[in-house]
């Protein structure tokens, strides 16, 4: 059962606002028609918050970061990242609350994959300084809304079928978020832009299950190693090493979701030469073995 702390929006799993379906399918939705909040009171949940808003002004606060919201947009916040939403009168918010433990996400087109975990963090143990928050801007509300309305209704309605219906509605949702994510770009909250070291996050994100060194990178942003390792630091919050695995290890954990490929497999083309490295990581990090976890959360065969 999720912990919301304090409860600002007045929400917990079993409360007549939410749809009381957090606690046993990993999902759960709160409309807010008309919200208002003049008082900045940062808090926090232990779950994956999506911040639907679809009228109305304000401004969001992350730590000490801010920035201006506005309809429509989706602010996926990560898990217990501690914020805040101050408002220009009233909001209409739609709050999707997500528990990865519980939920298995639905499988995404294979053009979209690799897109899902720079939206969606797959695991409270890969946070980083610039996915504490996704900011999603929208065009409009026009396929929002009906889309969450849809979802809400089937959740707390429960018809027959229901169950095929919101993870259908789910994986539409996140299309879409994954859709404004390739059009609009993701721009890190609360940190200044580095050119350097984007440049050399995007070699990453396009080359991790390639041999990476630090002298290639280096060379790339035009720095020396020791400087390079100062500054990606400074700009990510992690050494180049651990975002390097953290990437692989998101690549793994899409890959066991949505395929039943060999865990050897899996591995390789993840980026990680060795599989007893793998195994020994993946449970450092995840907590469980990429079989348990394909068997928990995915769709194949946790014995292949």
């Amino acid at each position: 059962m999720a912990r919301i702390l304090p409860p600002v929006f007045c929400y917990e799993p079993d409360s007549p606002l939410g749809c009381g379906t957090l606690s046993t399918l990993g999902i759960d939705l709160v409309h807010y028609p008309a919200y208002e909040n003049t008082v900045r009171t940062m808090h926090s949940v232990d779950v994956l918050l999506l911040s639907c808003i679809l009228r109305g002004t304000g401004t969001h606060y992350i730590e000490a970061d801010r920035f201006d919201e506005a309809s429509a947009s989706v602010s996926v916040i990560n898990y217990g990242q501690t914020h805040d939403i101050v408002t220009n009168g009233p909001m209409e918010i739609i709050n999707i609350f997500l528990d990865l433990e519980r939920l298995p996400l639905p499988e995404m087109p294979f053009e979209l994959r690799s897109v899902l975990p720079s939206v969606i963090p797959l695991h409270r143990n890969l946070r980083h300084r610039l996915n504490r928050v996704v900011h999603l801007p929208f065009s409009s509300d026009a396929r929002l809304r009906p889309l969450l309305f849809a979802l809400r209704d089937e959740l707390r309605l429960r018809p027959v079928g229901f169950g095929e219906v919101y993870r259908s509605l789910l994986q539409t949702f996140l299309i879409y978020c994954m859709r404004t994510a390739l059009d609009e770009g993701i721009a890190p909250i609360g940190v200044p832009h580095d050119e350097a070291m984007e440049q050399v996050r995007q070699h990453i994100a396009s080359n991790f299950s390639e041999p990476l060194t630090l002298e290639t990178l280096a060379r790339l942003a035009g720095m020396s190693r020791q400087y390079l390792c100062r500054r990606f630091k400074r700009y990510t919050g992690q050494s180049v090493f651990t975002y390097v695995l953290d990437r692989r290890l998101e690549a793994a954990m899409v890959r066991l979701r949505s395929s039943d490929d060999k865990v050897v497999t899996v591995a390789l083309e993840s980026g990680f030469g060795d599989v007893a490295f793998f195994n020994r990581k993946f449970r450092e990090r995840i907590g469980t073995s990429p079989g348990r976890y394909r068997e928990q959360r995915g769709t194949g065969d946790s014995q292949r």
